[in-house]
């Protein structure tokens, strides 16, 4: 069975690419997500370094900072843990403004369980398309490797408050060169009714 999906995997990239098969796949992840699921509005500010070298290893003198709108779809497949898709926007505003927006796939597992609160852990991929021409990417269009702690609080009978600090990694996956990233850490706000 494991030889017959390596070997679909393997036609379908050298048919169509692991870029459209990613979109593809998230798309259809975020529409299973809708039904039945919880939605959750967020707001958030992201600030980060930017790095024109690849890895991590050369960080810039800029500075990169962003204001994000983002609603999550979370379908629970337990009580602990769940499957989130998060389509979002983000306004850019420095080191030159413009626009981002995309869609995150997360698992998230819930694992400190309190009457009035919940913690949790998510982590997942995105995709996005940025506005913005840097001189370090090859590609507006990134990839988003991310992970984040956070909290959830009853604030109601059925309205639920989240706090959450996210790490975010975007850049193009060195599938072309220059493969610069930004390197951030986003503070998101939340409500679900």
């Amino acid at each position: 069975m494991l030889k017959k999906i390596k070997n679909l995997l393997y036609c379908l990239n050298r048919r169509y690419g692991m870029k459209k098969i990613l979109f593809v796949l998230l798309f259809l992840l975020s529409l299973s997500s809708v039904a039945n699921a919880r939605i959750i509005y967020n707001l958030g500010y992201g600030f980060g370094l930017l790095n024109t070298g690849n890895g991590f290893s050369k960080l810039d003198e800029q500075y990169y900072d962003y204001y994000k709108a983002s609603v999550d779809f979370e379908h629970f497949y337990s009580k602990n843990f769940s499957l989130i898709a998060e389509p979002f926007v983000a306004y850019v505003n420095r080191p030159t403004s413009g626009v981002s927006f995309g869609v995150s796939g997360l698992l998230r597992y819930y694992f400190l369980n309190e009457a009035t609160f919940r913690t949790f852990a998510d982590g997942g991929l995105g995709v996005s398309y940025n506005t913005l021409k840097y001189k370090g990417q090859a590609s507006k269009y990134l990839f988003m490797p991310q992970v984040g702690l956070g909290v959830e609080f009853n604030v109601g009978k059925s309205t639920k408050m989240f706090i959450e600090d996210r790490f975010i990694h975007m850049s193009y996956a060195s599938l072309k060169e220059p493969n610069g990233a930004v390197n951030s850490n986003t503070l998101m706000i939340g409500i679900s009714f």
